[in-house]
């Protein structure tokens, strides 16, 4: 990738004023930043909110994300920093909507039928996701749903591979145990 192209060249010419470099970093990066907040907050314009907060900041922080890890990691950091701001003031979390939403199963023909036993088992997964606790629920957004490698979760999350290895396996096992519970 050319220089010009690099986020954190984006970045810099940004804050110097390039017009150009801010829309291209914002359409680079605005699918992501709501992706990962609406999967935290569950509310389209909480994430909305979160998302153009912390688009709008990437660009006014003076001294920059200069930081070891890379600029898709930072910017993850900002979501979920800015997540748990918004959470604190409203003790609401949640990660997802159910992914039933607007599934129409008509006439009973096998790919509806298919179809509905897939969503009642991701609406599953996505209300067990939902009732953990707020650092399991980040560790699973980002190692799952983002695929950040351990090591980028824990640069996003401020804390150790090795905590974030604990609460991977935390997360997996109370998904289990809650999995499990709803078999029949």
């Amino acid at each position: 990738m050319p220089l010009a192209d690099r986020d954190e060249e984006l970045v810099q010419r940004g804050r110097n004023g390039d017009a150009s470099a801010r829309r291209t970093l914002v359409e680079r990066h605005v699918d992501t930043v709501y992706r990962v907040a609406y999967r935290l907050t569950r509310t389209r314009s909480e994430a909305e909110d979160i998302a153009q907060d912390v688009l709008a900041r990437m660009l006014d922080y003076r001294e920059g994300w200069l930081s070891p890890i890379s600029f898709r990691v930072w910017i993850r950091r900002a979501v979920l920093n800015r997540v748990i701001d918004a959470s604190r003031s409203r003790q609401r979390w949640s990660i997802m909507r159910p992914l039933d939403d607007g599934l129409d199963v008509a006439d009973g023909q096998p790919d509806a039928e298919a179809a509905a036993e897939t969503n009642q088992q991701a609406s599953a997964v996505a209300n067990a996701v939902r009732a953990l606790p707020a650092r399991q629920k980040m560790v699973i957004v980002l190692c799952h749903y983002e695929n950040l490698s351990l090591a980028d979760a824990a640069a996003a999350m401020k804390t150790s591979v090795g905590a974030v290895e604990q609460l991977l396996q935390r997360a997996k096992a109370a998904l289990r145990v809650e999995l499990r519970a709803l078999e029949p």
